[in-house]
């Protein structure tokens, strides 16, 4: 019997039907998103190798990256300083020898590499006495039927998980292939596949997976990237056109008293980019179909002043309009701005978080109407909270919610009006992908008067300096913040900075005589609460913090931010951080402290150096990290992409976007035979817009 035989299995069956894979195995292939058999066809290689013509050890040379199959023939584990080991290998083929070295690894010695063992190693020619393989990657052979998929052919390399080994997943998949000739249902229109010459599903997936050439292999992908993509668009799309049929259940005013008395109280001009904004919103608010906006705008640009028109208008028409925040500091901080702008317009706000006390009496006042405006976090969504006349949700820094999340308050109205803002700026790629069935408005501009904030890297011998120019500032009444990404030490990790610790160390050292206090998100909200109004009031020169205030802080005398251990951030994250400084007329600066220990890391900081614009440091980031890891993607339901990269596949997101948009003209409900499987993947993705 060969050995890739399998009895006959369905898609949507667990991976445990197939042999070899016992539970033990399932948990750890859940790791990597696969449970079922379709799950595990779907887990494309990231690359191949061309094993087929493997170097003879004779023929390396320095400085090539090569394969070669040997047998090992000796195997030392050498002690190095420290706790360091390496292993040193000799390996043999019928032309010559050569070292394969694997720094830290000096166990597997006596374990994978011992003599006699076979295998094959990829990596850079070097120098170790001698040329030699510095840390290949490698895979041992077993000299049996097996090898068939490993060696002698273009072979898949896989993303893998603990315990599950490459040659594990093409042993699986081959058998998962096997026992499904006939069970794929093709998901693509005839149509479409002659269009870009897509061969047909079944042979898609086998040269994705054992492609005859690399091209072969390659090709087959793009036909994965454009399905999946033209799935999302269908998705995003279909729900777009249908919430513009929706009818509006509530009137609003767009020109009422409450929206021109605060507009008459308003200090300033709003820029182009905010009045652009409020324009757009308030249209959107007159229109015969409830809206679904993303505000998005770098930090500092305004998006606030630009939310309060929005409220305003609902406020005129006899409504209620709800902001749900993320975070308790940043909800209170909307009241506080609410109350100033709207309060002696005499609008009655109410504020409604998880832990406040008082929530019973905040609800009652929702339910009765009799609060008008309310602001709060995830206690907005909870089944206790109920409104009486809920008309306009705002959702900030919408990416930290889910989308259940984020639909469970729009169900808490009658088709409100939707308002999404976020300060983290969305690459063009991933704004169509996710958030293509939203309107979306750009504000590109700061107020007057706001100077670019200077970042800066400090090397250790600058340190003191830097905390002289701290006492300088608070001299002169300006304030200061210092992050850390830990909140205690960490014996896994004794090269990260604990707030906690360097507090204790430059309030008696260096800092010693400013008025500093402590904040982490270890406290209870009200002491959190209490540490930022005194902060807010001038009442600290210097605020030790963690990533807590990332999001939404505003202290105009706030002009120095200082990050320790700045590598071990994200660039957005990063971008984010430098953003709660520069929030007034002066100059603000930016101080990175800490070695980063690889190039990305390195890179990271350079970028935040040389760029200002958070759209500029979100496509760099997206660069660097890919669509999956992007601040917020997660949430907004693209965790699920197995193939698509939205920058290297930017041509097919726009044919896909344009054959979408044709579908939906010709067959809007995808009610036609040709588009019934497509429209169960669409589904799939009807939600992330929401």
């Amino acid at each position: 019997m060969s050995l890739f035989s399998e009895n006959p299995c369905t898609l949507e069956d667990p991976v445990e039907q197939l042999s070899g894979i016992g539970p033990k195995r399932a948990e750890c292939l859940a790791n990597l998103g696969i449970q079922s058999v379709r799950d595990l066809l779907f887990h494309f290689p990231r690359s191949y190798q061309d094993r087929r013509c493997l170097t003879p050890i004779a023929e390396v040379s320095e400085g090539e990256s090569v394969t070669i199959q040997g047998e090992v023939i000796s195997s030392r584990n050498i002690r190095l300083r420290g706790r360091m080991s390496l292993a040193v290998l000799q390996l043999r083929d019928d032309t010559g020898t050569i070292t394969a070295t694997f720094f830290g690894r000096g166990f597997m010695a006596n374990t994978a590499f011992r003599p006699g063992v076979r295998g094959l190693f990829t990596g850079m020619v070097g120098q170790y006495k001698g040329l030699a393989l510095k840390n290949p990657e490698y895979e041992l052979l077993s000299g049996d039927e097996e090898d068939r998929l490993n060696t002698g052919c273009i072979v898949p390399v896989y993303r893998l998980t603990e315990n599950v080994s490459q040659r594990n997943l093409r042993r699986w998949i081959r058998t998962a292939l096997n026992s499904l000739a006939d069970g794929l249902e093709e998901p693509l229109p005839h149509t479409l596949r002659e269009r870009y010459g897509f061969p047909e599903l079944h042979e898609a997936i086998r040269q994705a997976h054992f492609p005859d050439e690399i091209a072969a292999g390659e090709s087959a992908r793009e036909r994965f990237v454009y399905e999946e993509l033209l799935a999302i668009q269908l998705g995003v799309l279909g729900t777009r056109a249908a919430r513009r049929h929706e009818a509006r259940h509530q009137r609003h005013v767009v020109n009422g008293p409450c929206l021109s008395a605060l507009r008459e109280r308003l200090p300033f001009s709003l820029t182009s980019g905010q009045a652009r904004a409020v324009s757009d919103i308030l249209q959107d608010l007159a229109a015969p179909r409830p809206m679904m906006r993303l505000l998005q705008g770098d930090v500092g640009c305004g998006k606030t002043v630009v939310a309060l028109h929005a409220i305003a208008a609902a406020l005129d028409g006899g409504h209620q309009a709800a902001i749900m925040a993320p975070t308790e500091i940043l909800a209170e901080q909307h009241a506080i701005h609410l109350r100033d702008w709207l309060g002696p317009l005499g609008v009655r706000i109410a504020v409604l978080t998880g832990s406040m006390r008082g929530a019973r009496d905040a609800r009652a006042r929702i339910a009765s109407g009799d609060a008008q405006v309310i602001v709060g976090t995830h206690a907005l969504i909870q089944e206790a909270t109920d409104f009486h006349r809920l008309a306009l949700a705002i959702i900030d820094e919408q990416h930290r919610f889910g989308v259940m999340q984020r639909t469970t308050l729009t169900e808490k109205g009658l088709h409100p009006d939707v308002l999404h803002m976020t300060a983290t700026p969305i690459p063009r790629t991933l704004a169509i992908t996710v958030y293509g069935g939203m309107d979306i408005t750009i504000i590109d501009e700061l107020p007057p008067g706001r100077l670019p904030v200077l970042t800066r890297r400090v090397t250790p011998a600058k340190v003191p300096g830097l905390y002289e120019y701290v006492h300088q500032q608070a001299a002169r009444g300006f304030q200061t913040y210092i992050i850390c990404p830990l909140v205690d030490e960490s014996e896994k990790r004794e090269d990260l900075r604990s707030v906690i610790r360097h507090f204790e160390e430059l309030s008696e050292g260096p800092l010693s005589g400013l008025r500093m206090e402590l904040l982490h998100g270890r406290l209870d909200a009200a002491e959190k609460d209490a540490i930022m109004h005194r902060f807010k009031g001038g009442a600290i020169d210097v605020l030790f913090s963690t990533t807590v205030i990332e999001v939404g802080i505003d202290v105009a005398s706030a002009t120095t931010m200082i990050v320790e251990n700045a590598d071990q951030f994200g660039l957005t994250q990063l971008h984010q951080l430098r953003g709660r400084v520069g929030r007034g007329s002066e100059q603000s600066y930016c101080f990175l402290l800490g070695t980063p220990k690889t190039d990305e890391g390195k890179r990271r900081l350079e970028v935040l150096c040389e760029r200002a614009s958070g759209f500029d440091i979100a496509e760099e980031d997206l660069l660097m990290r890919g669509p999956g890891e992007f601040y917020g993607v997660r949430q907004a339901g693209l965790s699920d992409l197995r193939v698509a990269d939205l920058i290297r596949d930017a041509r097919w997101l726009d044919r896909a976007r344009r054959d979408a948009q044709a579908i939906l003209e010709a067959d809007p409900p995808l009610a036609l035979p040709a588009h019934a499987a497509l429209a169960r993947q669409a589904a799939r993705f009807g939600g992330v817009c929401a």
